[in-house]
């Protein structure tokens, strides 16, 4: 039951490349939380979103494990909606070969990385910029939640161009830095599916990876990885418009993860 569960969920989902704008206005902020970093190839300045959860440890979905250099975090505003590089004092290679990581459907995304010291500091990055602690008892529908992200911002997102929202008033500074959002756990777990979180805050591009916060007890309770809001589902009956990520506490094999990489 599950497996076939899983695999509709799969599918209706399959389309759904990045995560969206949840409501009728883009509620996006910018955001200066020194824990949670952009992870780029070398040269780029866009990429996923990854959070620090101890000195040297951070999160992000399987599909950026492999082919990203390094993490950056304290990225400044983007200028004239260009993004912009952080000081090489706030930038972390990863620690390539140490990488654990799912890249599978919604529930079972997710990645763990190891990142080397700072090249001009000698610190490690958690030791730096602060990190989160991770949930570890099951949080409840409709807690209120924060997502942090370095997303697309530019006012030409689908919806806009139809008219369905309005625009967002500071794209040109938001632009891929780093942005928050609030919003509630829609649901905390899925029946059958306690790998599955759903949540309605607001998202895009580039926030593949973003912590999901509850902001009741400022624990990481997940990762953010697919759209859902506002998206033109093919299976309508039932659907709840949300955002979807893997839990910390639903996902046993990302859980025990993340402890390997922080008791090493």
């Amino acid at each position: 039951m599950k497996f076939v569960v899983s695999l509709l969920l799969a599918s209706v989902f399959s389309s759904l490349a990045h995560a969206e704008i949840c409501g009728g206005t883009d509620d996006r902020a910018l955001s200066f939380d020194s824990k949670v970093g952009r992870l780029v190839k070398d040269g780029a300045t866009q990429g996923c979103t990854v959070t620090l959860v101890s000195d040297n440890c951070v999160v992000t979905v399987g599909a950026c494990a492999l082919d990203r250099d390094y993490v950056e975090f304290n990225v400044p505003v983007s200028v004239a909606g260009v993004a912009q590089k952080s000081s090489l004092e706030d930038r972390y290679y990863v620690e390539k070969g140490t990488e654990r990581h799912k890249a599978d459907g919604i529930g079972h995304q997710w990645a763990v990385l190891r990142l080397k010291p700072n090249e001009v500091t000698g610190k490690n990055a958690g030791a730096v910029q602060g990190f989160y602690r991770m949930a570890t008892k099951k949080s409840q529908n409709n807690d209120p939640i924060r997502v942090v992200s370095y997303g697309y911002a530019l006012n030409d997102l689908y919806d806009i161009k139809r008219g369905d929202m309005p625009a967002n008033s500071n794209p040109d500074q938001m632009h891929f830095a780093q942005q928050v959002s609030h919003g509630k756990l829609v649901k905390a777990g899925i029946f059958l599916i306690p790998e599955i979180i759903e949540h309605d805050a607001d998202t895009s591009y580039g926030s593949w990876g973003a912590p999901v916060i509850n902001e009741k007890t400022n624990e990481l309770v997940g990762i953010n990885t697919h759209g859902g809001c506002r998206a033109q589902y093919v299976v309508k009956a039932g659907a709840r418009y949300t955002n979807s990520g893997t839990s910390i506490t639903g996902s046993s094999a990302f859980s025990k993860a993340i402890k390997a990489c922080v008791g090493r």
